[in-house]
């Protein structure tokens, strides 16, 4: 089985943008368990963490779907 260009980077874009969406989701379970172990310095750093992922996962999905529009 051979794969187009196109193909091969659509999924590779997929896979990155899925990626992202899992750091995002256990970013926010971390940031959960944190603050149930009362451990402040760590929650607050897993939040900027988590609005880092989110900010990532905005951003790649719009640089995706241009770079798709663009084909």
């Amino acid at each position: 089985m051979t794969w187009s260009t196109d193909a091969v980077i659509t999924k590779q874009q997929k896979t990155a943008l899925n990626m992202a969406k899992f750091i995002q989701a256990q970013s926010l379970l971390l940031l959960e368990k944190l603050n149930e172990l009362d451990l402040d310095t760590e929650a607050d750093l897993c939040e900027k963490l988590h609005e880092d992922a989110e900010q990532l996962f905005r951003t790649l999905a719009v640089r995706l779907n241009d770079f798709q529009e663009d084909l």
